[in-house]
């Protein structure tokens, strides 16, 4: 599967991130770099997402939840160039529907056969704010810093995690912030990356005013009374 990706890959060009974990004007796009992903974005704001496919080998992929999206269209892009068996690129484009957690996954499967499980899947969530709301993004640069709350938002909280060391951040939070949702986001590649790190994300949203605490600490959780690797804290304000 991986080589038929890769031959897909080098027939149809590279997808990128347009956009990441901030909401934009006018439309999100998004591709394979951000399968797990946790993404805000708010009411008005038109989501597309492209991924590779290749139907000369079969395999198509299938949706398999689009809970809070309304797909608008549903497309496959093929090659430019007129390549006996190169792939192309599938194109859904989504709207939101509610506010709060929505997510859309996909297989990429042979529709006449029964899934299997090292089927490629895919999967990435979106936080729908009310339309117009902010989005404050806070990264490990913001550390023991204090910063102005989002407004009728949300803040998105990112930090580097390499559970293949057995660290992982635990997160906590006080005042009027709440945790809505957290995703580990694996590195992106083609082929399997041993011993990569990706990133964590923390979606925090608030009861209230846009005050409050969140503190993270850099841990392996087996190990008791051990001090933390890391730690990490944030104080929101009003402004």
């Amino acid at each position: 599967m991986l080589i038929t990706l890769a031959g897909i890959i080098c027939a149809a060009g590279c997808i990128t991130t347009e956009t990441k974990g901030e909401v934009p004007n006018k439309f999100v796009s998004i591709s394979e770099e951000n399968n797990g992903d946790l993404i805000p974005v708010d009411m008005r704001t038109p989501i597309t997402i492209k991924l590779l496919e290749n139907p000369t080998t079969g395999y198509s992929w299938n949706v398999t939840g689009t809970e809070g999206l309304a797909i608008t269209d549903d497309t496959f892009e093929p090659p430019k160039a007129p390549i006996p068996g190169a792939g192309g690129v599938h194109v859904w484009t989504l709207k939101p529907e509610v506010t709060g957690m929505v997510t859309f996954t996909a297989k990429y499967v042979r529709s006449w056969e029964e899934a299997q499980a090292n089927d490629m899947t895919y999967s990435i969530t979106f936080y729908v704010t009310p339309e117009g709301a902010s989005v404050v993004n806070v990264n490990s640069a913001n550390d023991g810093t204090t910063i102005t709350g989002p407004k009728n938002g949300v803040a998105i909280v990112t930090l580097d995690e390499n559970p293949t060391t057995g660290y992982q951040w635990t997160a906590k939070v006080s005042g009027n912030a709440e945790i809505a949702a957290d995703s580990f986001v694996p590195p992106y590649s083609e082929a399997p990356l041993v011993g990569a790190g990706g990133i964590h994300k923390w979606i925090v949203t608030f009861t209230g005013e846009p005050s409050g605490t969140f503190e993270a600490g850099y841990a392996r959780p087996w190990e008791e009374n051990v001090a933390d690797e890391k730690s990490f804290t944030v104080t929101f304000a009003q402004a």
